[in-house]
């Protein structure tokens, strides 16, 4: 990544702000933070996500001995804008934000979610059950929703589907194809509004109409396109913290695969066990980067 883009990228995350996030946290004399601040990624409502994320920082405060609070921002750069602050010390994101992160904020990942088939799931565009749309080809100037610009399979898979299938030119803006682009803030959001009629299409993983929506409106869409596989969502923490405390939070996130703990871990994003990775986790993520030329103009999607 040269360093013109991630310029780009860091006036695009600036643009976003820092609102609601946590004021920079002392520290204690070996660099540790005397309060550990774990950033989630929004995927619905912030609400909802709230307690869940309370209690799996409970559970890490008790695994790392640390006093641990949690930040839920509306959109994901403010994730990647926490870590670049030391605002954030973990996140749990997915993984076109670590790409950011890792680039931007100096962190590194140590675990992933392990989905069906392995660290990773599948991204795939949706559509109402009785619309009378059956390919991507068919949905030329209708309304569509995305889930965030930073979102790996809400956005930048399913935006590079349309290039892959010759619908858009190579980093083309999904805005010359679609009559309407709708970033919704996250899966629920975005499936929510194809649902109520709101969007024609909508982006979301494979594994959200079952987590987020009911069984009567899992039954009134279906999937039109499937893309991927895409990198499941993963845990990073800044390279900057003490050594000892690092093993500390990896040891603490992989006990989350023990029975006793894996409720706590499902009830954040629905994963039922994480698997110890390194940056190789994201190889997939370059070739979409690469078609859609989304790092490097994103400025343009936050507009």
């Amino acid at each position: 990544m040269t360093r013109t883009i991630v310029a780009s990228i860091a006036l695009a995350l600036a643009a976003g702000g820092l609102a609601g996030c946590p004021d920079t946290h002392a520290t204690n004399a070996n660099g540790a933070p005397k309060t550990l601040i774990i950033a989630f990624q929004p995927q619905s409502d912030v609400a909802k996500l709230q307690p869940k994320a309370d209690r799996l920082a409970e559970y890490v405060k008790g695994q790392v001995g640390i006093e641990t609070k949690v930040f839920l921002p509306t959109d994901y750069p403010a994730v990647v804008e926490a870590l670049r602050g030391k605002q954030a010390d973990v996140a749990y994101f997915s993984a076109w934000p670590f790409a950011l992160a890792e680039e931007l904020a100096g962190v590194e990942v140590f675990a992933a979610e392990k989905r069906a088939e392995g660290p990773f799931y599948w991204s795939q565009w949706y559509v109402k059950k009785d619309s009378p749309y059956r390919s991507l080809a068919d949905l030329r100037g209708k309304r569509a929703a995305f889930t965030d610009p930073l979102s790996t399979s809400g956005f930048l898979f399913p935006y590079a589907k349309l290039i892959e299938e010759g619908l858009l030119p190579a980093k083309g803006d999904p805005k010359g194809y679609f009559a309407d682009v709708t970033f919704a803030g996250g899966y629920e959001q975005a499936l929510k509004a194809l649902v109520a009629g709101q969007v024609d299409v909508a982006a979301a993983s494979d594994y959200a109409p079952g987590r987020y929506l009911t069984p009567e409106q899992q039954a009134d869409i279906r999937v039109i396109a499937r893309q991927g596989p895409v990198p499941s969502h993963c845990i990073a923490y800044r390279k900057a913290l003490p050594e000892d405390l690092k093993a500390k939070i990896r040891g603490a996130f992989l006990a989350l695969n023990d029975e006793a703990n894996r409720a706590v871990l499902k009830d954040v994003y629905g994963a039922t066990e994480l698997v110890p990775v390194d940056a190789s986790h994201i190889a997939g993520l370059r070739k979409a980067l690469e078609a859609t030329g989304a790092t490097a103009d994103l400025a343009r999607f936050k507009k």
